[in-house]
Parts: C-alpha cells; structure tokens; sequence
C-alpha cells in the first residue's frame, strides 16, 4: 500500500533539500510536483521544481476543485493537484508532499492516514542566518519570513513527527528512519475522493 508523507517547515528550515536528499535515496518515493503563482528563481525549471502558472489559470483551476490543497503563501498561490498525488500512489510509490503547515493541517484533516513530518530550526537566530546566508531575499523579506516562522512553529504540535534540523546528516539520516518505518508497518488504503 502507498503512503502520503507531508513535510512542513517554516521557510529556510532545509525541507527542500532534505525533501531532494529522500526522494534521491529511496526510489518508492516521488515529491508532488506543486504549482505556483510565483516567478521562477535562477537555476529552477518548470514542471520539475514547480508548475508555473498564472494567478489566472491558478484561480480557475481552484475554482474547478483541482487542488488536494491550495494556499496564499508570501504573497503567492501553491498547491498540490489531485491529479498529481493520483498518479504517484497508482504507481505503486509512496507520495511526499512538500507544503506549508495550512496544507499540512488540510491534508490531515482529508487523509488522516497521511504522515506529516515538521521540520524545525534549532533556534530562530540560527533560522535567520540561515535565511540571511542563502541569499535569496531582502532583509525586508527575512524579517517578515521569521516572524511568520514564529507563528508557524506554533502548528508543530499537529504533526505526526518533528526534526530537528541542526545537522542536515543527523536530520537526512531521522527522516529516512521515519518514512522507513511508517513504510514497514502501514497498512495503507487511500482514497483521495
């Protein structure tokens, strides 16, 4: 039977890569690929890291009750397609949706057999170095990205699990002990609609 594995993180915690580290090691794992309204940074192709689209298309295919779940995250609209988890647990692989805490909570609430993973910084401080030595936004843009993660840490408690990511070889090495086990004994029959 396949699995729905969530992974939630407050922005700059390291779910993207540890999502990447997984999907590399195991091979019944495969990541949703989520669409979005947001412009695509250097280095990122679409149909691979995201589905580019325009708040347009996004909107009418919300409308259409095309998305497991969809959210306004910093100012830009994700979501994960019915479709998309459809096609993965049909292939006999087990589906690992990369989402913020609000998916996570949706997801939950609609397959309850889904385990979501929360990953956390070892401290704020050091959530903020990291946002500041990635390089990717304005000081503006990291000072609202941590306050919000301070809000958003607050929603650990719903999750299945929690890693902490204070080594990415310690946390690598938790989570693949996590999907393992939930692979070995879940017993999993899931119907999306």
């Amino acid at each position: 039977m396949s699995n729905i594995f969530i992974i939630s993180a407050p922005s700059g915690c390291g779910k993207t890569s540890l999502v990447r580290e997984l999907c590399q090691t195991y091979s019944f794992l495969e990541q949703t690929v989520s669409f979005t309204t947001r412009a695509l940074r250097s280095g990122e192709v679409d149909g691979l890291d995201y589905h580019f689209i325009s708040e347009e298309d996004f909107l009418t295919s919300k409308n259409n009750n095309k998305f497991i779940e969809s959210q306004k995250v910093y100012d830009n609209f994700y979501g994960t397609t019915y479709e998309s988890v459809d096609e993965i647990l049909h292939s006999g692989k087990d589906a690992i949706l990369e989402i913020d805490y609000k998916g996570m909570l949706l997801i939950k609430s609609k397959i309850p057999s889904s385990k979501s993973i929360y990953i956390i910084p070892p401290s704020i401080d050091e959530l903020h170095k990291r946002l500041l030595d990635r390089g990717l936004d304005s000081r503006e843009v990291i000072e609202k990205r941590i306050s919000e993660a301070q809000d958003e840490l607050k929603y650990v408690k719903f999750a299945d699990y929690t890693v902490t990511n204070d080594d990415f070889s310690k946390a690598s090495k938790s989570l693949k002990s996590l999907i393992l086990h939930t692979r070995i004994s879940a017993n999993n029959n899931i119907h999306l609609r």
